[in-house]
């Protein structure tokens, strides 16, 4: 079968297929795709969850987290925020609150489907449904409608029953006002720092050299290290292989008209007069009239600009009621039908939205518009021509693949073919190899297979690679001789902490006599500092963020105003006293008041489901499987 699909790898989704089997073929580690295509990773009661399902949720988290944190996660973020477990811990989850709306006979009714789905703005073209872009952006996800409305099924009946635990947990006022006290109590603290950089005549003998090093050896272990063959299919090496066919091009043009059309904008200036929330017909009425007025005065003649300055109550006001080029859907619908109803220069007649009464001035209106297929022909035929090297690199590699098990394979494979065979020099799995873009998903792939295996077809930067590891160096404590500067500067900065902290606790014995840190310090002629005031959970003012320092600070009172112990923070230590606490206000409660108590009742419900859930688990037969153990961290 492979060999029949490979082919005919001539098209994108065989190309994606092919992509699939080798993640999965990776991800399972050694082994034959087909052997364990029916793997699973638990069984929940009896029901199992596959490794094709493990691998959608845990690609899930992945993806959210890099959206939550900006870009890519790596390696070590993955493995220190356990994102293995937390997906088949989700996975498993899922699967109890399923199987208990089955004993239930918890369903959900087709038109609360249909509302949840229209409701997507993913699939909203103008804010109503596209059955079109729908169907579009399942197919980009790889989805089809049935499996689609399957899985927003579960999430709306897990969600019901999610809800329905513990839905009943009220927060007193006494309640909200004790956790509203507790966040919104500030302090001032008064301290003073003992920073190790500080202590500059502190130097090391030789024999404390050698006692740190014996006994921080771990800490100067190397890193692991790879050296590894590879062989390199960029798609642009194939172009002068490619064809592409005025056919072709004309198609490819009918079915992407968006790609070559601008959309409708206008630019555009307003006035806009607010109305108050709960104002009376009268109230309204006079605003409406004042709003007539002004667009009078810009009909007449009047600069726009300047009346906008000076009678506009909307941010843009200072820029001249400026509101710079909009699509359909920028604004309020009632705002965005009058503009885009308009000509250029064309000054409205009051237009009611939520926020008031807006005159409106179209500087421009530029209607949508396509490019001819001439202008953009070369354009087009460049894509495809990249397109068709890219299967072609992508088909040269997995032939290549498709005849290689490992060993020496690659070497006289890419012999007999003329093909380059390139070696890196050793590299850590932290840091990949030179001249390769994403050395860090080459160095991932290396490290993820043993030694002479080859890897399967890795799209990594603008190529596809075959890597097969060579060589290993274990890790390794060198001699101290090689490394002795380094480890006599660590040694330094040690005793500098030490000396710091010393210090510190000389202080803080002083302070038990004197009973002041300030008076304490100023006769041993240390400086001190004093905060300004912060809440809990914020960075401590000069300082930064402490949790330690934080939490040592709001345990002060007037009967224990100094802290017990020194506190480190970095390289340095801390003895900190009491300068000032000051407690919320009744009226600061009493406008929050609403929105702690929601908040409250929402922590009691999430921890009564984590009860329920705690408790289903225990009660279900839940098995996990030795496949789960042998994933590849990587998915």
């Amino acid at each position: 079968m492979l060999s029949s699909m490979r082919k005919s790898a001539g098209s994108w989704m065989i190309k994606i297929l092919l992509g699939l089997i080798v993640v999965a073929f990776v991800f399972m580690g050694a082994g034959s795709f087909y052997s364990r295509r029916g793997a699973e990773v638990a069984r929940v009661n009896g029901e199992p969850i596959s490794v094709k399902e493990y691998q959608q949720t845990y690609h899930n988290i992945i993806r959210n987290m890099e959206q939550r944190f900006g870009g890519q996660i790596d390696q070590e973020m993955i493995e220190s925020l356990n994102i293995r477990q937390q997906a088949l811990d989700r996975l498993i989850e899922k699967h109890l609150l399923i199987q208990v709306a089955k004993k239930n006979n918890i369903t959900v009714p087709d038109q609360i489907l249909a509302s949840s789905i229209t409701g997507i703005s993913a699939f909203q073209n103008q804010g109503r449904f596209d059955p079109q872009l729908y169907r579009r952006v399942l197919n980009r996800n790889n989805l089809s409608p049935e499996s689609f409305e399957s899985l927003q099924k579960q999430a709306i009946i897990t969600s019901v029953i999610r809800n329905s635990v513990g839905n009943s947990l009220p927060v007193s006022e006494s309640e909200a006002r004790a956790w509203y006290d507790w966040k919104n109590t500030k302090v001032k603290i008064n301290y003073a720092q003992f920073a190790a950089k500080d202590f500059e005549n502190v130097e090391v003998t030789k024999n404390e050299i050698q006692q740190y090093f014996e006994k921080n050896r771990e800490d100067y272990k190397t890193e692991p290290k790879i050296k590894a063959r590879y062989v390199r299919f960029t798609p642009q090496n194939y172009l002068s292989r490619v064809e592409v066919s005025e056919e072709e091009i004309k198609n490819y043009y009918q079915a992407h008209q968006s790609e070559f059309t601008s959309t409708e904008t206008v630019e555009a200036r307003h006035i806009l007069l607010k109305v108050p929330e709960n104002a009376d017909k009268n109230t309204e009425e006079q605003v409406r009239k004042k709003a007539l007025e002004i667009m009078e005065r810009a009909r007449s003649g009047r600069d726009f600009s300047a009346l906008a300055e000076k009678f506009s109550e909307g941010p843009s006001a200072s820029e001249g009621g400026y509101l710079g080029t909009l699509e359909k859907g920028d604004a309020v619908k009632p705002f965005s039908e009058k503009a885009f109803s308009m000509k250029a220069g064309e000054i409205s007649e009051p237009v009611r939205t939520r926020f008031g009464w807006h005159v409106i001035k179209v500087e421009k209106h530029r209607q949508a518009s396509a490019k001819p297929l001439e202008k953009v022909k070369e354009k087009i035929r460049e894509k495809l021509a990249l397109q068709k090297a890219d299967n072609i690199a992508y088909e040269e590699a997995y032939s290549m693949y498709n005849i290689s098990f490992g060993g020496e394979d690659l070497v006289k494979n890419t012999r007999d073919l003329d093909i380059d065979l390139e070696t890196t020099g050793f590299f850590t799995q932290n840091r990949g190899p030179s001249g390769i873009e994403n050395s860090a998903g080459f160095a991932e792939t290396a490290f993820s297979i043993p030694l002479m295996e080859i890897s399967g077809v890795k799209n990594i930067g603008n190529s596809y690679f075959l890597i097969q590891p060579i060589e290993k160096q274990e890790p390794h404590i060198p001699e101290l001789s090689s490394i002795i500067e380094k480890v006599r500067a660590d040694a330094r900065r040690e005793k500098q902490k030490q000396a710091a902290k010393k210090a510190a606790k000389n202080l803080l014995e002083k302070i038990s006599a004197d009973g002041s840190l300030t008076e304490a310090a100023g006769k041993s002629g240390i400086e001190t500092g004093t905060t300004d005031f912060f809440k809990r959970g914020e960075p401590v003012p000069d300082i930064g963020q402490s949790r330690q320092i934080a939490s040592a600070a709001f345990s002060l009172s007037s009967s224990n105003p100094v802290s017990d112990s020194v506190i480190a923070r970095e390289d340095s230590f801390y003895v900190i006293g009491l300068q000032a606490r000051k407690a919320p206000s009744d009226e600061g409660f009493q406008a929050e008041k609403k929105t702690v108590m929601a908040r409250l009742e929402a922590r009691k419900h999430r921890q009564a489901v984590n009860r329920w859930l705690t408790a289903l688990r225990q009660s279900s037969n839940i098995e996990i499987s030795d496949q789960f153990s042998n994933l590849s961290g990587s998915g």
